[in-house]
Order: structure tokens, then sequence, then C-alpha cells
């Protein structure tokens, strides 16, 4: 195959952000994940654990709280009081509800999903009733004198636990009365401490409450009597509170040309377009001004190959084509969401020529279009798994898609059906090894001057499909035994099969051909995350 030179790119200053709070979904396996900066994930459990949707952050957003109700609906709480709930179709917050009890602390559904409670920091204990659109406000229970850190429903529905400063609350929820006032017990290894923060509580079927709290202890609490049964110390330490800063709003997608002379990103509610010049020697950046209002918010920023066009997958669920020349911005063409769908595109992929545009969401399948004529041409049937990666090859204009499964198609936009390549390997079936990736893969491309070769990667491998050599069965050697020397060796290597997979790379955020001899992969090592973290809670051994 000829020798590549490799440019490991390991400067990349990414530092994940900390996940504040989970919530799954037993229903749809699905669980929800919210990180320190705002922004809320869902996880596809049932599809490799697979990032299945994101809603990106922003400042005013500290999210101290998430739930599922009936109806795979998903609510999120927090410091600046409000209740949000999420369009998981659109991808966007449906609306957000201003609780009226200053910041939120905790929040569940109940055992039918159909209310809602929150904990306030004025102490109260709200419940709201969850209508088809939205929430309605239904009662406020008995007011604490502190902040409700946790919330808990007894299975049956009928009682519901709220955790605080130094108490437990146990409220009767047909009357909203306080029908148990727990105290919890301040000392911590023989020293009294000033507060006992019940950080959370669950309420069992047998009328047991479970409390954990900041002085290190679980204890088990009779909810029909309000005394204590149990009390076990399994903790050495406090566990600290956590205060949420969110820095500057959120980029949710960027893109850079390929003549490298427009920068395209977007925040969660604006749009940013540049103009890059760069003469002698002096590099200068002007923003185009007057964005159209329907661009305020982007899911995916694509450039085409020749830079003349920008593509725009909007938070709304429509995709926009827009001219560029020179200095200037002239929008040509929307293409709306399929009749009866509000489902966001997450993916695009733009065919060399300039002529098809392929989008994916999550669920509906690939649309491809013509961006000549401005038409839908063909949608790739749906498939059970959400794509995770698509390109479209030069020449051929193949679509290859990879999906959360690890099964890997080829569809023939011109033809608008699968590949014969593509109906081999389904038909034979992928090597097991290939199939227990728990990675996804997350970028596929192709060589210039090769067309029977598919590059991709995930997280941990490269690799390259030569798809004129015959596919690997479950009896080959999908990996070579022998590790290579160096990255040249394993893409001179030859092997017997169509998969050639390097795994020098790790953990690989980023790799492309930069021209026909040249790679670049961006690497951010994971020991230089790590040192970013705050340190563990230390331990005192005996003896030290």
């Amino acid at each position: 195959m000829g020798e590549f030179k490799v440019h490991r790119v390991r400067f990349f200053n990414y530092v994940p952000s900390g996940i504040r709070c989970v919530a799954y979904n037993n229903q749809s396996n699905r669980l929800a994940v919210s990180r320190t900066d705002g922004t809320v994930e869902i996880y596809n459990l049932s599809a490799n654990y697979f990032q299945e949707k994101f809603f990106p952050g922003h400042e005013s957003r500290a999210t101290e709280a998430l739930c599922w109700a009936e109806g795979q609906r998903l609510f999120s709480a927090g410091l600046n009081g409000e209740i949000m709930e999420y369009d998981l179709q659109a991808l966007n917050i449906k609306y957000a509800m201003d609780a009226f009890g200053g910041p939120i602390w905790s929040m569940a559904a109940s055992p039918s999903g159909s209310q809602l409670l929150v904990g306030c920091e004025d102490g109260s204990v709200k419940l709201f009733q969850i209508t088809p659109d939205k929430i309605q406000f239904e009662r406020n229970f008995d007011r604490q004198k502190s902040r409700i850190l946790s919330l808990s429903w007894h299975p049956s529905g009928t009682h519901i636990a709220a955790g605080s400063i130094d108490y437990i609350s146990v409220f009767d929820v047909k009357s909203g009365s306080a029908v148990h006032k727990m105290i919890v017990d301040r000392q911590y290894m023989g020293v009294s401490k000033r507060k006992c923060i019940v950080w959370g509580v669950a309420f069992l079927s047998d009328g047991t409450i479970i409390s954990v709290d900041s002085a290190g202890k679980v204890q088990f609490w009779d909810s029909a009597t309000g005394t204590l049964v149990k009390s076990h110390l399994i903790a050495n330490a406090d566990v600290q509170s956590i205060a949420v800063a969110d820095g500057p709003e959120n980029i949710i997608c960027s893109c850079i040309s390929p003549c490298g002379s427009w920068i395209a990103y977007s925040t969660v509610s604006r749009f940013f377009l540049y103009r890059l010049n760069y003469e002698h020697d002096n590099i200068s950046l002007k923003r185009v001004s007057k964005m159209p209002a329907f661009l305020r918010s982007a899911l995916q920023i694509l450039f085409s190959e020749d830079s003349t066009k920008l593509f725009v997958a909007s938070n709304q669920g429509a995709l926009h084509i827009v001219q560029l020349s020179g200095g200037s911005f002239k929008h040509l063409h929307a293409f709306q969401p399929q009749s009866g769908t509000v489902e966001a595109m997450c993916l695009l992929a733009v065919s060399p020529d300039g002529n098809w545009l392929a989008a994916s969401g999550t669920s509906a399948g690939v649309h491809v279009y013509n961006v000549k004529q401005l038409k839908l041409h063909c949608t790739v049937p749906a498939y059970n798994f959400p794509v995770t990666a698509m390109a479209i090859a030069p020449n051929t204009n193949n679509l290859v898609i990879a999906h959360s499964d690890q099964q890997v198609f080829e569809y023939s936009i011109p033809d608008k059906q699968y590949t014969d390549w593509s109906r081999t390997v389904q038909k034979q079936g992928f090597h097991h090894l290939w199939l227990q990736r728990d990675t996804p893969i997350t970028h596929i491309s192709f060589h210039p001057k090769r067309p029977m070769h598919i590059l991709l990667h995930d997280a941990y491998m490269f690799c390259i499909i030569d798809k004129s050599l015959p596919l690997p069965n479950d009896k080959t050697l999908l990996y070579n035994p022998f590790p290579p020397t160096n990255e040249s060796d394993v893409i001179r290597r030859r092997t017997a099969h169509a998969f050639k997979i390097s795994k020098i790379y790790k953990p690989l955020l980023f790799m492309d051909l930069l021209d026909e001899r040249t790679l670049v992969a961006v690497e951010r090592p994971l020991d230089d995350i790590i040192a970013q973290l705050p340190p563990p809670i230390k331990k005192k051994k005996f003896g030290t």
C-alpha cells in the first residue's frame, strides 16, 4: 500500500466535564447524564452504550437533578430555580418553568410517572402534574426549615421522604402534611459537626427509609414510627458539596472550510461565521454580521469540498444550504423535516463533487439530498442501531455508514441501493472480534488514489478496509499477533484479508489524511486528563 508519514498531535488540551447526576430509564434502557457544564447526554445502553443524543449546556444552567417520567419524558432542574423538559426528537429544550422556590436541589417522578416532585432552597416541596404538553403546579407540601436536598417516593405513591440539613421529613402525598421528622445524628467519629447534610434518601416498599449523609453514614429508618433502626459508618471523610460554576457558553459544533478561509461555529443560542484573511504574514478575522434568525443555533456544520457552500443542521430540524463567495453570505435553500417528524439531524456528509448531501438523525434512516436540484434524492432504509459516522466516497458517490452495533454498510447514492460489496459483507458477517468492540466508529474517510480502501477509526484503533481482499472469517486472526515496530510498518504490512488494523494511537480523537502520503492523528493521553482531576479522598492507612 505504500508508506505513510504520520503526524501524531498530542497538544490538544481536552478535558471532559465531570458528571453531576444521572437518571436511568428502565423502559427504554437509556441513561441520561448531566455534566458540570450544563450539558445533558443520553446514552442508549442497548446499542453498545452509544451516546445517542445530547443537549448543549448554558452558563445560566447548573443542573442538580435529572429524572424520567411516563412516556420517556426527560426533566431536569437546577440552581436557577427552573424545571425544564427536553424534546428528545428535535434535540432542544421544550420549555422551562420557574418553580418559585429558589434554587432546586432535588427532583423525583412518581412511581406512575404522572407527577413530578421538586425540593427547593426555601424548604418547600412542590408537586406538579405531568400533562401531555407540559407540567402543571398542583400543591405545596408543608414547608420545612431548610433546603430540600434529596427526595424519594414510596413505591405505592402514598408517601415521600425528603432529606434536608440535620433531618428527614416524611410527607403524606394526599394531604401534603409532614407526618414524621427524623433528626439525623451530627456526631461523627466522636466529634460534633455543625451540620449533617442528607444527600440521598431511598424509600423502600416495606416502609424503610435509607439515608446517606455528609458524616459518612448510611442509616435505616422506620417511616411508620419515625425511629432509627440501624446506622453504619462507611466513610471516614466528609462528602463535600459541589458548587457548579459554568464557564463561557459552550460551543456545540464547529467547522473550518477546506480552503481555510471560513470558520463557522454555533453555541446554544447563536451561530457565528468568520472570514479569515492571510496576507503578508498577517492574519485577520472578520465576522459576517446579520445572520438570519433561523440560524440561531446548529447541531452540525459542514462545508463543501470547494468551500463555496455551507450546510447547517439547525436545532429546529431543518437543513440549510448557504452560498459563500468572497466575503458574502447568501441563503439558498432549507430542507424541512420529513412530514410527521421533528427529528433533528445530528450527522452530515457531503460528496467531494458537491452534488450530494447525506443527513442522519438517530432513528429515521439517512436522507440523501440532491444539492443542485435542491430536492430529496432517496432515503437509506432505517436500521435498528443509530448512525455513529458516515462519509461519501469520491468518484463512486458510495455512502459508507457505521452504526453503534459496529455494522458498516455501503450504499450507492446514484443507484439508490446497497453495493455488491455491502451485500457480501452482510451475507458473510463481520469477524466476532470486530463486533465485540465497545467503542463506536467516529470517523470515516477515503484515500483519493485508492478507491478500494475505506479508512475508519474509533477511540482505540485505526483500520483500513481493503474491499479487494476477502473478508476474515471467525477462524482468522483479525488483529496481527506481532506488534508493529513503527507506524509505517502497520500500513505496509500485507494481510491476507480486508482488515488492516493499528492500535498504536490511544485514545484517538481524530484521524484523517492530510494528503496522499500523510496521516494526521490527534491523541489525548488519559494521563494528561487524569493529572487535571481533583485528588481522591485521602485515606489514612494503619501504621502510616
